[in-house]
C-alpha cells in the first residue's frame, strides 16, 4: 500500500472515531442531566467531564487529521519520480 492510502485510511478511521465519540457524548449528556437532578454537585461535575470529553477528544482527532492532511500536501509537493520514456 502507498503512503497516500495509507494516510487517506488513517484519516477515515479518525473520522470513525469522531463519529463513535459523538455518539458516547449524546449518550452522556442525558445520563449527566439525571445526575444533576439527583444531585447537583455531581451533576455539574458530570457536565463539565462530558464538556472536557467532548473538547479534549475533538480537538485530538481533528490535530490527527490535520497533520495526516499535512502529510498528504507534501506529497502532493514532493517531486516523483521521474516520467517513463517509450
Amino acid at each position: 500500500m502507498d503512503r497516500r492510502q495509507q494516510l487517506l485510511g488513517w484519516i477515515e478511521a479518525t473520522k470513525q472515531t469522531q463519529r463513535r465519540l459523538a455518539i458516547v457524548l449524546i449518550a452522556l449528556i442525558p445520563l449527566s442531566a439525571g445526575l444533576a437532578a439527583w444531585s447537583k454537585p455531581v451533576g455539574v461535575f458530570a457536565f463539565i467531564g462530558v464538556g472536557a470529553l467532548a473538547v479534549c477528544g475533538f480537538w485530538v482527532t481533528a490535530a490527527h487529521n490535520a497533520a495526516h492532511r499535512q502529510k498528504l500536501a507534501e506529497l502532493d509537493r514532493a517531486p516523483g519520480p521521474a516520467p517513463r520514456r517509450p
